[in-house]
């Protein structure tokens, strides 16, 4: 049954939709960020290691640069996750007022059920009143 809410709740779903592909590609980019993080971290004790294994070894430039790259990219991490975390804020109100508008539009097909339902009645009680007062008429 069409109700008037069915263009608010294609609308709101889309949104949340939307939404929820945002959702997806930054939490797919922000594995990203945490692997190269991870993988620059591995680098650095790797490099310490050798270095402390062999004092010829010794790159402070090539450190300072990776500590420089992890420093960066554990500031693109949070900004990524206070985006993550803005999205999701996003998405709980996005799905509060589609639950709301469904409700709504459940409210409105339950209501016109037993508005139908009372005209049948109401119809079924006039049937049956002219019923009995024909068999009155007719003693």
């Amino acid at each position: 049954m069409k109700t008037p809410y069915d263009a608010a709740l294609r609308v709101r779903q889309r949104e949340l939709d939307e939404v929820s592909s945002a959702i997806r590609a930054e939490a797919g980019a922000l594995g990203a960020v945490e692997q190269q993080r991870a993988r620059v971290a591995a680098a650095l004790v790797r490099e310490a290691d050798l270095a402390a294994a062999d004092i010829t070894l010794v790159s402070p430039g090539w450190q300072q640069r990776m500590r420089g790259e992890r420093q960066a990219l554990s500031a693109r991490e949070a900004q990524m996750q206070a985006r993550l975390n803005a999205l999701r804020d996003v998405a709980v109100d996005a799905y509060g007022v589609l639950r709301g508008i469904e409700n709504a539009a459940d409210d409105y097909r339950a209501e016109a059920l037993r508005s139908a339902a009372a005209a049948e009645q109401s119809a079924t009680d006039d049937i049956s009143a002219a019923a009995f007062l024909r068999t009155l008429r007719a003693r």
